[in-house]
């Protein structure tokens, strides 16, 4: 092996030149300059500590009884490196491991051991080209490697870590095209989605997803979470900013998730059960519903939930309320009393437009629950003139959160107050009676429509 660090020197020297130093002090320059001057001691370091660990590596053959490793005390390679380093077993045989494997590419070798890249773009190159060209290489073309080799080490001059990784991953693939065929293969054989039994009120997600089942689910995911998406629905009462949804990106996605195996089973596509679409059952009694207080149960879950889902669940489709009395005799079936039709929910989403009626939230309509403006245990009916769409969180929401919604002559309008900040009554949705009332003229305030007086609380 030739001599490793020479060009360490210059960049130890630059940087001895200026310690101890105080960053805070530094000029924008000097501090600029400071941190070029650290990462080019670490790509020296890097190759010094990589040579090092292929030395040791080298001279502790297992089979031989003069092995360093043994004569120090230790049973390998990755063993005496981690006795005199005093790091931890993982990082130890991670070094001796990249040590070995940059042998197989000679060009990422000498890069490293030149300081011109460092250990991790070194270790993202190495492993894509190994992954894709087989371990030993031997099914690729040496010619077409050492190309990509060059070019990789080259980016990795510039580029970072992360955009190294990705190229090389992009140059393996068209190594050797049937390692990709057998990737997804293998993808395929081990897909699988879990949800585990509910336990302290959650039930854990899991799975692997083969690369197209993750992007079409990633895609439907971004449109929706990302924050800088265009909005379908807008609401613009006088100068005023709608507020912003405070859930995180994590909770937006399994609120999505939710909303979206809800839509299927409204479907018409979705297959039978028992001669029914896919049904949910949660089922309380008739004096916990009315007082909104006490418990509900999902079939084949043991853990209770608060009466409110069971209020919430007799709009939604796919899931159906089972109401009991005291002496648990079955009432009756709370969606075949007060769930809203298939019909009804396509005319309320062609009068309020395509999205949840809050303002900002871009939730597809048929991924939304009909909402009772006027709650049917106050009385409220299941008409066109009593019904919103909302996602499930701001269904769930509703209740106790800031929006408030009432139907004027047939056209929602909604209310914003929290926190002392109030945005009066406007009008929501971007649907056919917003944009008919627009054209009319119609002053805001009208009469209101026989199911929603004015200023009615939000319902269930």
């Amino acid at each position: 092996m030739s001599k490793v660090g020479s060009a360490a020197c210059g960049a130890l020297a630059r940087l001895a030149g200026v310690l101890p130093v105080d960053p805070s002090a530094l000029t924008d320059g000097q501090l600029v300059r400071l941190a070029e001057d650290l990462a080019a001691v670490h790509r020296h370091l890097d190759a010094v500590e990589l040579a090092v660990a292929g030395e040791v590596q080298h001279r502790s053959d297992p089979e031989s009884p003069d092995s360093l490793a043994r004569r120090l005390g230790f049973k390998t390679a990755a063993g005496a490196i981690q006795g005199l380093t005093k790091s931890s077993g993982k990082e130890a045989q991670k070094l001796v491991a990249q040590a070995t494997e940059l042998k197989k590419l000679p060009t990422v070798e000498q890069a490293v051991l030149d300081g011109r890249i460092g250990r991790e773009a070194a270790a993202a190159i190495s492993s894509e080209l190994q992954k894709a060209a087989g371990k030993d290489l031997g099914r690729a073309d040496a010619v077409q490697v050492a190309q990509v080799e060059a070019e990789l080490v080259e980016l990795a001059t510039t580029a970072g870590a992360d955009e190294v990784k990705a190229k090389a991953a992009e140059k393996a693939a068209l190594l050797d095209v049937r390692v990709v065929e057998d990737q997804a293969a293998k993808a395929m054989a081990e897909r699988f989605f879990w949800i585990s039994p509910t336990v302290d009120g959650v039930a854990k997600v899991s799975g692997l997803l083969p690369a197209g089942h993750a992007a079409v689910i990633r895609g439907v995911f971004d449109a929706f979470v990302n924050p800088k998406g265009k909005k379908t629905v807008t609401f613009t009462p006088a100068d005023e900013v709608t507020p912003e949804d405070s859930r995180t990106a994590g909770q937006k996605r399994a609120d999505l998730f939710r909303d979206i195996c809800a839509a299927q089973a409204r479907s018409a596509e979705a297959p039978d059960m028992g001669g029914d679409h896919p049904t949910v059952w949660i089922s309380t009694t008739v004096k916990e519903l009315h007082s909104g207080e006490g418990l509900a149960f999902y079939a084949g879950t043991p853990e209770p939930v608060p009466v409110a889902e069971a209020e919430l669940a007799a709009c939604a489709g796919g899931i159906q309320t089972v109401i009991f009395d005291d002496d648990g005799e079955v009432l009756r079936l709370g969606r075949s009393v007060r769930g809203f039709t298939r019909r009804q929910r396509r005319a309320i989403a062609l009068r309020d437009g395509g999205t949840c009626l809050i303002p900002g939230c871009t939730v597809p309509a048929q991924w939304c629950e009909v909402h009772h403006v006027v709650s049917y245990k106050d009385g409220g009916n299941t008409d066109l003139d009593n019904g919103v769409l909302l996602c499930w969180f701001h269904h769930h929401e509703i209740d106790h959160g800031p929006w408030h919604i009432r139907i004027i002559t047939g056209t929602p309008e909604v209310r914003y107050a929290h926190g002392g900040r109030v945005i009066d009554w406007a009008s929501a949705g971007n649907g056919t009676a917003a944009r008919l009332r627009a054209q009319a003229g119609a002053p805001p305030g009208a009469a209101a429509s026989p199911g929603a007086p004015p200023g009615a609380a939000p319902g269930a």
